[in-house]
C-alpha cells in the first residue's frame, strides 16, 4: 500500500523506498521474521527491495531497508 509521504500509522511498520520515496508498509510477524531478510516490492515504483526488522531501543523495532539489483536476488 502506498500513502503520501508521511508517516502515520503507529500499528504498521512502515518505510520510504529509496527509489521514489513513496511510504510502503510491512506486516511483521515478530517471532518468526526478525533478522530474516525478506524481498518486497515497492507500491508505487515496483522495484524490489531487502527488508530486515531488527531490534530497537527501547523495545522498538528498527526496519533497515535497502535498494537490490533484480540482478542479486536468490530465490
Amino acid at each position: 500500500m502506498v500513502t503520501d509521504k508521511t508517516m502515520q500509522s503507529v500499528k504498521a511498520l512502515e518505510y520510504m523506498c529509496p527509489y521514489c520515496g513513496a511510504i510502503n508498509d510491512f506486516q511483521l510477524n515478530a517471532s518468526r521474521d526478525m533478522y530474516l531478510e525478506q524481498h518486497e516490492s515497492c507500491g508505487c515504483c515496483n522495484k524490489v527491495l531487502s527488508l530486515i526488522p531488527a531490534n530497537g531501543i527501547g523495545d522498538r523495532i528498527n526496519l533497515i531497508v535497502d535498494a537490490l539489483d533484480s540482478e542479486h536476488i536468490f530465490k
